[in-house]
């Protein structure tokens, strides 16, 4: 009896000690990331957010913390065994997804009432451009003087934060699905929603009354009214491969990694759909300034699409390798003819069309396979990374490397923005002491630089909002267009 009572209490006492990964996920961090781990106060805890992590970073995030955050630090709670069986659940496919129309109600959070405040004199707020950091933070800088006017928190943001057309408001998406509204007016944010699990991306309209949210979980799209309410939810079959504004078109476009349709959706008749079928899933797309052309490609990176969105069907299609990184392309106009300049992420080289033509008319050697192209109608040049410390500068006449310029030697270069008017040029410096590094554009020479910590992206309002300005330069194509 005596050695059964024994055998009884150490049984009990091993099952004590050998809690579970769920039963001390219960305990410590279900209040802020949702029972079911889908983020609530804090962000969602699935392998689809903390792909970017390794075991030791989880680690060493629960145990100490993260500054300027609500997460707290439990080194003094958690034995290292305890943080073990925690990052295995948090790390555990999710299957079954929900969350509602109800859930989406319950997260949204009202930070300031909207104030009917007037543009701050003396701020061109075409010229806004936005910093996002690596720490989750977004500073609102002065195009015209790169000061900082402020600096706020929104998640880690995926997709790249969209500007309001009238350029009073900013809308930043994370990846946790929660999307933060920010005044420009008022430096303030103003409210954020939970629109899904996992998300892509979003779009607003060209009215100003729909934002779209694509999430990979649940998989659906989620159209908020510009209250950040949520009014309808569409549900997809596929996995969305980003959601776009149509701005001439009145409709947003939505492309799929895993089904060979693009989706038309008329916000302004009921969210009715109109698909078009395509060849194979467009994985990455990039639409021309003037939305006539969409240059696609699958991620197998063995064709270039050109396809006709007014006419519906493709014009050309080219053999190409190396993963074409369209989401990055950038277009520039030339004698009355559109070119685009695309670069792949598996091969050191930059792909230059002719889209009235549409012909492939050169490839560019490059030092590296880097991420970012981008170029201004009133700069003679294109800037491209190469995933090294090196922007090599194009000269888009001659289709040559002209120069190579080291931002920070040995330190990674990266993702290249413009001023509204192409006088400037800013680029990234990612590191944890990193900097954001102002070029003049056609003088190739650095004006100034100032300290960020991992600077990631760069977003001029004008240049996001309104790219056929940026590629064109025709001012006048939007006059009546931009609201006070």
């Amino acid at each position: 009896m005596k050695k059964v009572l024994v055998s009884l209490l150490i049984f009990i006492a091993g099952s004590v000690s050998a809690d579970d990964g769920k039963t001390l996920y219960m305990k410590h961090c279900a209040s802020c990331h949702h029972a079911e781990r889908y983020g609530l106060k804090a962000p969602a805890l699935i392998p689809e957010t903390l792909k970017t992590y390794k075991n030791e970073d989880l680690s060493k995030i629960i145990k100490d913390g993260l500054p300027a955050t609500q997460m707290p630090p439990f080194k003094d709670i958690l034995t290292e065994g305890d943080v073990d069986k925690i990052i295995s659940h948090i790390t555990l496919p999710l299957n079954n997804v929900r969350w509602g129309m109800d859930d989406i109600a319950k997260s949204r959070e009202v930070f300031a009432a909207p104030e009917p405040k007037k543009p701050i004199p003396n701020i061109d707020y075409e010229n806004i451009t936005l910093v996002v950091e690596s720490s989750r933070s977004v500073t609102v800088m002065d195009g015209q003087n790169f000061k900082t006017l402020d600096k706020f928190q929104a998640g880690a943001i995926h997709g790249g934060p969209k500007f309001s057309y009238g350029f009073r408001y900013v809308y930043v998406p994370a990846r946790d699905g929660t999307i933060t509204k920010y005044d420009l007016y008022t430096f303030k944010k103003v409210d954020s929603v939970k629109t899904g699990i996992n998300t892509r991306n979003i779009a607003v309209s060209a009215d100003d009354k729909w934002i779209a949210a694509a999430n990979y979980l649940p998989s659906n799209i989620v159209f908020l009214n510009d209250k950040l309410e949520a009014s309808y939810v569409l549900e997809t079959s596929g996995k969305i491969g980003g959601i776009y504004t149509l701005f001439s078109d009145q409709r947003f476009l939505c492309s799929f990694r895993d089904m060979p349709n693009l989706w038309l959706i008329n916000y302004a008749k009921g969210f009715e759909i109109e698909r078009l079928s395509l060849p194979e899933p467009f994985e990455d797309i990039s639409i021309s300034p003037f939305e006539d052309i969409i240059i696609g490609s699958s991620r197998k990176g063995t064709m270039i699409y050109i396809y006709n969105l007014k006419e519906k069907k493709i014009l050309s299609a080219f053999d190409t390798d190396g993963m074409p990184h369209l989401a990055s392309a950038t277009y520039w106009v030339d004698k009355g003819a559109l070119y685009a300049a695309i670069n792949h992420l598996k091969r050191p080289v930059v792909t230059i069309l002719d889209l009235n033509n549409r012909k492939i008319i050169k490839e560019i050697n490059l030092s590296g396979a880097g991420f970012f192209v981008r170029t201004h109608q009133n700069t003679p040049f294109i800037w491209v990374d190469t995933n090294t410390d090196a922007i090599q500068i194009i000269d888009k006449t001659s289709l040559q490397v002209v120069k190579t310029l080291f931002p920070s030697k040995g330190k990674k270069a990266m993702h290249i923005e413009f001023t509204k008017d192409g006088r400037y040029a800013l680029v990234s410096v990612y590191e944890d002491e990193g900097a954001v590094v102002v070029y003049d554009a056609l003088k190739l020479e650095e004006k100034m630089r100032l300290p960020f910590k991992k600077p990631a992206g760069k977003y001029n309002a004008l240049n996001k909002t309104y790219p056929k300005i940026q590629a064109i330069g025709d001012r006048q194509w939007e006059i009546g267009k931009i609201k006070d």
